[in-house]
């Protein structure tokens, strides 16, 4: 009784600890993850990017809530990213990323600009050389590459007036003709390039040399500017404009969860078409690959959505594992075959010896001949000999063995038995011979 209680006790008590840990699970799977997303400036492709991804995100039943940040560009975004403060952010692909950053995505391309008054007489880069050029903010990425570019041909700091600026301020200032040029690195088709450029005289010059420039920086490459981008008539520019491009990409913290990196992952590619028809750029969202000119690593969380549908190593490797398995399986045969051989070898050996028994109890049934009955005994004797080394050399099992030595006990005994009849018939004829009345 008192066993049962306890019984009913501890059953109750595992019922209570599986509905409390079900609910846990339950209240963790319906708890919404807040992420924090830093776009860079405000009305940017970048900024219009991450802002679709957020409301599409946040409207759904995610359970992630973005929130998204300005700020000043890829530089202040890393430090963000750094120190904790941001989970994703979006960045130019040759920016220097430390250990801590890990890509998810390209978001799309971005293209070196510089545009001009068309009476500036600049009709490539190195024509800057005492130049007035109004270049993005020291915050941002493209500062940087203005840099790269500048030391490609040889320019220094003191050979042009280079003057950091925001994106309006700098059009003001190519607008009053306080500067000659405007360089940027941002997606064919700008908004803030094309309102810059308008119905006014100005170009866009070709920045040559692209192939050398990725020999110094792998994420760039050679593209181009497609003819119209700025204007349909007359086209701006007149024809497909040779740039360099590279990747504007979307990383995240290295230490965010993968199960949330996932989920970010996975909802932000399966809302693609949703995306596009909120900004148009969506339409290149793609997973960042693991080729030589990409050097920011893939977060495992991201990687796991990209590899979900990958084939398994078997799948991989489908014909070898068919020959693997059609030799395995011919191995297998052979072996059964040899084994099954062995083991009739094994049964016909034991037979024999079973069968030397049989013969050896019907002769000594049949005899009261205590000579015979000692060569019985003998022949006993050997054929355990037999056997016991057949146990020491496994060719006869432990098993075999024992049913074997219940046989040859019998015979034995039976041997035995026959030979103190014998002895007594013995005794009794020696007694007849002496005159020894017997019974």
């Amino acid at each position: 009784m008192l066993t049962n209680r306890r019984f009913r006790v501890v059953l109750v008590v595992v019922l209570w600890i599986a509905t409390i840990a079900a609910l846990l699970v339950w209240f963790s799977g319906q708890q919404t993850r807040e992420l924090t997303f830093a776009a860079g400036p405000q009305g940017s492709e970048t900024f219009l990017m991450a802002t679709a991804i957020a409301q599409e995100l946040n409207q759904g039943d995610s359970g992630l809530r973005v929130s998204v940040f300005e700020t000043g560009g890829t530089t202040e975004s890393l430090e963000l990213l750094e120190t904790g403060q941001i989970d994703l952010a979006t960045l130019q692909a040759d920016a220097d990323l430390p250990e801590t950053v890990h890509g998810i995505a390209r978001l799309f391309p971005d293209a070196y600009h510089l545009v001009v008054h068309a009476d500036a007489g600049i009709g490539n880069f190195s024509d800057l050389r005492g130049k007035r050029v109004a270049i993005p903010p020291i915050a941002s990425a493209q500062n940087a590459s203005f840099w790269f570019l500048a030391d490609h041909y040889r320019l220094r700091a003191e050979d042009m007036l280079a003057q950091p600026m925001a994106a309006d301020a700098a059009n003001f200032a190519m607008l009053q003709g306080q500067v000659d040029a405007v360089f940027r690195v941002r997606a064919p088709g700008n908004p803030r390039i094309r309102e810059l450029i308008g119905d006014k005289t100005m170009e866009i010059v070709s920045i040559e040399q692209a192939d050398a420039l990725s020999l110094k920086q792998p994420a760039l490459s050679a593209g181009i500017i497609p003819r119209g981008s700025y204007r349909g008539f007359p086209p701006l520019p007149l024809k497909d404009l040779q740039t360099a491009v590279l990747d504007r990409v979307l990383v995240v913290r290295e230490d965010l969860p993968r199960e949330v990196v996932y989920k970010f992952t996975r909802e932000t590619f399966e809302a693609r078409s949703a995306l596009v028809a909120r900004f148009p750029l969506a339409g290149f969202i793609s997973p960042l690959g693991e080729d030589a000119a990409n050097a920011i690593p893939v977060h495992a969380g991201a990687r796991q959505y990209f590899d979900r549908e990958k084939p398994g190593v078997l799948q991989q490797n489908a014909r070898l594992a068919s020959a693997l398995l059609y030799l395995v399986v011919l191995l297998g045969s052979g072996l059964f075959a040899l084994r099954a051989r062995w083991l009739k070898t094994r049964r016909i050996r034991m037979g024999d010896f079973n069968t030397r028994l049989m013969d050896i109890a019907e002769a000594t049934r049949a005899t009261r001949d205590f000579v015979e009955l000692q060569e019985n005994k003998n022949l006993l004797m050997d054929i355990l000999r037999d056997v016991v080394s057949d146990l020491d050399r496994d060719v006869v099992s432990q098993e075999e063995f024992e049913h074997f030595s219940f046989t040859w006990q019998a015979v034995d005994a039976l041997v035995r038995d026959q030979m103190v009849l014998a002895g007594r018939d013995l005794d009794q004829v020696d007694l007849a011979q002496q005159g020894v009345p017997t019974q």
